[in-house]
């Protein structure tokens, strides 16, 4: 399995390979074990399948379900926030990567030019939890758990590291619709370049149709993505934007496009029809956010990725005592899309609502 992704990987995006390469020379671990890392995803699921392998408890199968994203958007708030959840730990291991990387040729083939800054995890290649790139565009990643795999399609760490290198909305929609991915995952994306250019799109339905015309009137920039797996190697995607209460009241919703001023994205599956892993934690942590008045602000914002009213499965989830394999919330990202910044907290956001750091996006 990891040789046929391997050969996968290096015949298409061999500069990627190169990148696990050199963590594995930089960190003094076996390639073998990198490689294996970056499709953990697809291991997890395999393993997990199989009768005669224990790699989860119920417990943990309910609980491993990561991340949480929140979007606002009127004409005082546009911020998109992601609760990074992983393993307590990574809470003191995980890093920012911010590189800019030249083109290389491979064969008569040029990699892509490449300028970001992302949140990683050991061994991984940026892309897997969140960060933005020189084009302007930030991201929040949302793990997602259909029963579907396929082997012979790319890991989905590899798309999310293809991501990185689009220039134009229109390039990244192209990935997600083109680069089959062997696992599903949710895309939460926000702009905060000034060319509205880089935001044409040809994709304007929640399923993309070549053939449609598009009548729209809204100009949005906060989208939410769902991408599956399927047998015949085409992923199915669905799309979904967040748009101003003023754009809302100018284009018919018909087809559930968009939505208007505030959106939020868990752990499974809203749009797409497909059999997955329900699990109890994301189911909660939504119930909990529709108990939850709608934001207007900033404030009512953070409280929001900060709730832990439902001390089984909070928002901002915190590991216990009595259970050692529960994720934490090991970062909060505020994408302030009007301010161009990054703000990165490690505790709960609530508590001061002051970041650890704050980084300018473009």
């Amino acid at each position: 399995m990891i040789n046929g992704y391997y050969n996968l990987i290096v015949k298409n995006y061999p500069w990627y390979v190169d990148e696990m390469r050199g963590i594995s020379i930089g960190s003094e671990i076996n390639f073998d074990w990198i490689m294996a890392i970056n499709i953990r995803v697809e291991l997890m699921h395999v393993a997990s399948s199989q009768t005669d392998v224990k790699l989860k408890t119920r417990r943990d199968q309910e609980t491993l379900k990561e991340c949480s994203d929140f979007m606002l958007f009127d004409d005082q708030n546009n911020f998109l926030i992601h609760n990074e959840d992983a393993a307590p730990s990574i809470y003191k291991s995980a890093y920012l990567v911010s590189c800019k990387i030249s083109s290389s040729d491979y064969q008569g083939v040029s990699s892509p030019e490449e300028e970001f800054t992302c949140y990683c995890y050991p061994g991984h290649l940026p892309g897997n939890a969140f960060g933005f790139n020189s084009a302007g565009f930030v991201f929040g990643v949302n793990a997602t758990y259909p029963k579907l795999m396929v082997t012979n399609s790319f890991p989905r760490q590899i798309l999310n590291r293809l991501m990185l290198s689009a220039k134009n909305l229109k390039e990244l929609e192209k990935i997600f619709r083109t680069v089959p991915c062997s696992y599903g995952f949710c895309m939460n994306i926000g702009f905060a370049g000034d060319d509205p250019n880089i935001l044409e799109s040809d994709w304007n339905s929640e399923f993309f149709n070549a053939n449609s015309e598009s009548t729209r009137q809204i100009n949005p920039h906060l989208f939410n993505y769902e991408i599956a797996p399927t047998e015949n190697s085409q992923n199915t995607v669905s799309k979904h934007c967040i748009i101003s209460p003023k754009m809302f009241s100018i284009d018919k919703n018909e087809d559930n496009f968009f939505t208007s001023q505030y959106y939020y994205h868990f752990n499974h599956y809203e749009r797409i029809k497909i059999d997955e892993v329900l699990n109890m934690s994301s189911m909660r942590r939504k119930e909990r956010t529709e108990l939850i008045s709608p934001p207007t602000n900033l404030k009512e914002l953070l409280d929001i990725t900060s709730d832990t009213a439902d001390s089984s499965y909070p928002i901002f989830r915190t590991p216990r005592k009595n259970d050692p394999s529960e994720l934490q919330t090991i970062a909060t990202a505020l994408f302030d899309l009007n301010r161009k910044t990054l703000s990165i907290f490690v505790k709960k956001p609530s508590d001061s609502y002051q970041p650890l750091v704050k980084i300018r996006i473009c």
